[in-house]
């Protein structure tokens, strides 16, 4: 018993640890030590999943394997939904009676569960990954940390956060409240019958090498087993655990005087009480498979009704983050988890609201008005964990094209006050502006070659007219630049303006 108690300490240590790495990241990504934390992202099973062919299939074959020797221990150690959930639910219990912190028994609700996880694999099968993105329990902790999280730091530094959205911040404290209050009454309520990545690894858990079980010989029905389980999967008159939605917390091996239950090796045990048990479950999960071919309907619906959708062209209003490629791959790729927002040392990606239409919500978008997009830096594409954001080497990102630049002569204090400028000319880094000496005037103005911009935004954010005399026009599908020609630069020299 002293090595159960060992175990169950040792994921509570490690769940917490990986919880404030995360969180950390999320938080704090500016710091150098939040690089090392970014690789706990790598390990979640849904991005991968979306990441297989751009090196996700490594995670997915490690996660699914791990599943299938312990069980859900990724649900316990790894996801930080879940490991908040605990977090929550254990805190409740210090605002409760003895009685009320008591569980019992609750029935699977396995046609939801079914149901969501089919309407989720159709949809994901052809590429549509709206509904994921509002399901994914990794997406949603990113989201919940970046727009409650990120604000919260910032005004408690007393600090700026240039990319605080309000729409973000109400839909994210929506969903923070109602799983935090799910959990706060219900445990792991959320999980075992929403999540479609816990219902997919909970079919996994079921035949998993190692399980939780009760020796029903031996068993004296003291239900102390199933007080404690915040799963509710354990039923104490029969002496049946439902592994599916079992976590492996042991929290009822520590609890059981007796000794009666054992986390053990299960692929040869087998008794006649468990094939009862198991016929019943066999014959629950014959209905279970009528409703989860509905769920199929509706992934297929969804899908369909994407498609139709998608028909009309959207007009974007704002560049994606380098990598993305075109708006139809971002949004299959995408789970708008908003790593990269919190990675991006700039402030420049935020989240889109009406700029890629409305399937499009949430996502990833740049704007240039608190700076522009480094060219040495390659941050949202390091941290992206579905490959949404494509890492590139270096000197490709650097001719990495999302936007052209345009510009609108009429508006520069060149043309319209006659004042020496050329912040654009300093910092564009290809030279795709530059200021050029007008015949008959000793004065130079701003000129453009649009083939080698990159739409870094350098010259947008420090525009100094108002409205803005150059700006960068967003492109629906990112492409090579064309590679640039740094001729000798005209010395500017500017009287009085500060850049």
């Amino acid at each position: 018993m002293q090595l159960y108690g060992f175990l169950r300490w040792f994921r509570r240590v490690t769940a917490f640890a990986v919880f404030l790495g995360l969180l950390y990241f999320f938080l704090a990504s500016s710091a150098r030590l939040a690089i090392i934390w970014q690789e706990l992202i790598k390990l979640q099973i849904v991005p991968a999943i979306l990441g297989i062919a751009s090196g996700g299939l490594l995670t997915v074959i490690i996660v699914l394997l791990l599943t299938l020797i312990f069980g859900r221990v990724y649900c316990s150690l790894l996801c930080p939904l879940g490991i908040w959930q605990d977090i929550v639910n254990r805190s409740a219990s210090f605002f409760r009676s003895r009685k009320k912190r008591r569980y019992r028994f609750t029935k699977a609700h396995n046609y939801l569960r079914y149901t969501i996880l089919t309407a989720a694999a159709v949809c994901l099968v052809f590429s549509f990954t709206l509904p994921i993105l509002w399901l994914d329990p990794y997406a949603l902790s990113g989201r919940m940390a970046v727009n409650l999280g990120k604000p919260l730091v910032s005004l408690i530094s007393g600090s700026q956060y240039a990319p605080w959205s309000l729409a973000a911040f109400l839909v994210s404290a929506v969903i923070f409240l109602t799983i935090t209050l799910l959990a706060f009454f219900r445990g792991r309520l959320y999980c075992n019958t929403i999540c479609p990545a816990g219902t997919m690894m909970g079919l996994i858990s079921k035949i998993s090498m190692f399980r939780i079980q009760i020796d029903t010989a031996a068993c004296t029905h003291c239900k102390l087993c199933g007080t404690v389980c915040k799963c509710g999967c354990i039923d104490c008159n029969s002496s049946f655990i439902d592994n599916s939605r079992c976590v492996v917390c042991m929290n009822c091996i520590t609890a059981c005087r007796r000794g009666d239950i054992r986390y053990r090796f299960a692929w040869k045990r087998k008794n006649s009480e468990h094939k009862s048990e198991n016929n019943k479950q066999h014959d629950k999960s014959r209905r279970a498979f009528l409703i989860a071919a509905l769920g199929g309907g509706a992934g297929a619906g969804a899908v369909l009704l994407s498609r139709y959708a998608g028909k009309k062209r959207v007009r974007i209003t704002s560049s994606m983050p380098p990598g993305a490629g075109n708006l139809e791959r971002l949004k299959d790729k995408c789970i708008a988890c908003h790593a990269c927002i919190a990675a991006c040392p700039s402030h420049i990606i935020k989240p889109a609201m009406g700029d890629f239409g409305w399937n499009g919500f949430l996502l990833p978008a740049v704007s240039y008005e608190n700076g522009f997009c480094g060219f040495d830096c390659q941050r949202c594409q390091e941290v992206c964990p579905s490959g949404a954001l494509q890492l590139m080497p270096l000197e490709e990102k650097k001719r990495f094209r999302i936007g052209v630049v345009k510009l609108t002569l009429e508006r520069c204090i060149v043309e319209e006050f006659g004042t020496d400028c050329g912040a654009c000319d300093e910092h564009c880094p290809v030279k795709a502006v530059q200021m050029t000496p007008r015949e008959g005037t000793n004065k130079v103005f701003p000129a453009t070659n649009p083939a080698i911009c990159i739409g870094c935004g350098g010259c947008e954010y420090i525009c100094p007219a108002t409205p803005k005399a150059i700006e960068v026009i967003p492109l629906p599908e990112q492409r090579l630049a064309d590679p640039p020609v740094l001729d000798a630069k005209v010395k500017v020299v500017i009287d009085g303006f500060g850049f």
